[in-house]
């Protein structure tokens, strides 16, 4: 059992839930005008879009996301009508250390009370 999951320990009133990180690849050099209406609206819990890097002379983004499922990714873009290329489940690397991060990434999210 992974440590912080026993009854009573650390984790007590929380969920584990297990995080994947995405990079999407879009077909659109995205504009800021485009990005900031986007970016002001709610995500579904356990999802956050982290960063989006446009490279509009090759007409490409490439958003960087980490969510419970790459569905959850896939409904955002959907509900928003954004294309995307492809949507690839990554790992990163952490040239500070020489760390490949263990997938998945467990995050710790408070239950309602």
């Amino acid at each position: 059992m992974p440590l912080g999951l026993t009854e009573g320990g650390p984790t007590r009133g929380r969920e584990v839930v297990a995080m994947l990180r995405f990079i999407a690849v879009h077909p659109v050099g995205f504009s800021e005008e485009q990005l900031a209406p986007l970016a002001k609206e709610a995500l579904p819990a356990g999802v956050t879009w982290h960063a989006t890097y446009c490279a509009a002379l090759d007409n490409k983004s490439f958003c960087h996301w980490e969510a419970p499922t790459r569905d959850a990714v896939l409904e955002i873009f959907k509900k928003y009508e954004i294309p995307y290329e492809t949507l690839h489940e990554v790992r990163r690397f952490d040239p500070a250390t020489g760390l490949m991060e263990h997938a998945p990434v467990e995050v710790k999210v408070l239950q309602p009370t």
